[in-house]
């Protein structure tokens, strides 16, 4: 494991302290979580924009209007 230091406002450590307490988890699980949650989304996004960018094929969904 690495270890991070990240700075956040008083605001949010209370809430992520909130969180936390009624989830039953640590601030290094919520932290945890919250990163890998973070990146993979990212990481999706990007990928679906470079396949756009690159004109590769992709699934298009369209509204039916009735």
């Amino acid at each position: 494991m690495e270890i991070l230091s990240v700075t956040v406002t008083p605001e949010l450590k209370s809430r992520l302290e909130a969180l936390a307490a009624d989830t039953g988890k640590s601030l290094d699980q919520c932290l945890t979580l919250a990163v890998e949650e973070f990146v993979e989304t990212w990481e999706t996004h990007l990928a679906d924009v470079h396949q756009i960018d690159e004109g590769e094929a992709r699934a298009v969904l369209k509204a039916v209007n009735d």
